[in-house]
């Protein structure tokens, strides 16, 4: 059921980047971000365990992704909190940035994971740069 996961992604996103627009600039963002983190990863733990119980085995199971995938959220949040507090719109921010990533993961997708790249593919991509560039002049 492919529309369960995409709106928890299409939900989350817009209360993500309407929370970071409201996130009070007299706090500091990495303690806001800090409080949050600590806040997904108690969730996180919590679902983790009501649905399988700790398992230490697990644990040797994880490996850097986890690390590297931490370093990327930091930088995500952070570079969002940081924006909006220095005035990126709500509006477009999300929509480039996405779209910018998109464009990337088109060739990161191509080249290393041997992905399909179609016309179909090629002409959604410069549909995706044609609107990065109406939006950006």
């Amino acid at each position: 059921m492919a529309i369960v996961p995409l709106l928890m992604i299409v939900g989350g996103g817009v209360l993500y980047h309407v929370s970071q627009k409201a996130t009070p600039a007299a706090v500091d963002p990495f303690l806001a971000l800090s409080i949050s983190f600590g806040i997904a990863s108690l969730a996180c733990l919590g679902i983790f365990v009501a649905r399988q119980g700790f398992s230490p085995t697990q644990l040797h199971r994880v490996n850097w992704t986890s690390i590297v995938l931490a370093c990327s959220l930091v930088a995500i949040e952070s570079g969002y909190l940081i924006g909006y507090r220095a005035g990126l719109k709500l509006n477009i921010t999300s929509f480039v940035c996405n779209n910018l990533i998109a464009l990337v993961l088109l060739g990161v997708g191509t080249v290393l994971y041997r992905e399909a790249f179609t016309f179909r593919t090629g002409s959604g991509m410069v549909i995706c740069a044609a609107g990065l560039l109406l939006l950006l002049r």
